[in-house]
């Protein structure tokens, strides 16, 4: 999101303030001081969100506080973990993810007597349905067990 910012102190600490109350974790800031336009300087903000109504809550607040919100992009992301019972090939589990997703962390454990592996990865809501299905099919074809954790 891009907020149109007073150049005085305090002012984003506001906005701030607003995001950290609906469980918002900045993840950048890009504050543009030699872009003032209006008496506005703008200041771009990612942030992550626990979900869309927080996210939403977030974008009213900081313009309720007189802080005008010039954009707002909403890329719902979710975080799973998944484990993979069985011998299964990183290769082929790092193919899988492709365009798709994004692994996060592979934890390997149970030795070769009873193999596993944990997959953290980052999807986007959209594709979340189709890529654990084919997380499915991968294990499946391989004679592994696939374990959704519940969040």
């Amino acid at each position: 999101m891009t907020l149109g910012l007073t150049d005085r102190p305090g002012t984003l600490l506001k906005a701030l303030e607003k995001i950290a109350m609906n469980g918002g974790n900045i993840i950048s800031i890009i504050h543009s001081r030699e872009a003032l336009t209006g008496g506005y300087v703008p200041v771009s903000l990612s942030v992550e969100f626990p979900s869309h109504e927080n996210f939403e809550r977030a974008k009213m607040g900081i313009e309720e506080s007189g802080i005008p919100v010039l954009s707002a992009e909403s890329l719902e992301r979710r975080i799973e973990t998944v484990l993979i019972i069985g011998d299964l090939s990183v290769d082929r589990l790092e193919r899988l993810f492709e365009g798709r997703g994004e692994i996060i962390s592979l934890v390997f454990g149970g030795g070769k007597g009873s193999p596993y592996v944990r997959v953290m990865f980052s999807v986007s809501s959209e594709d979340r349905e189709t890529l654990l299905s084919s997380l499915e099919e991968l294990a499946e074809r391989n004679n592994c067990l696939l374990v959704c954790e519940e969040a």
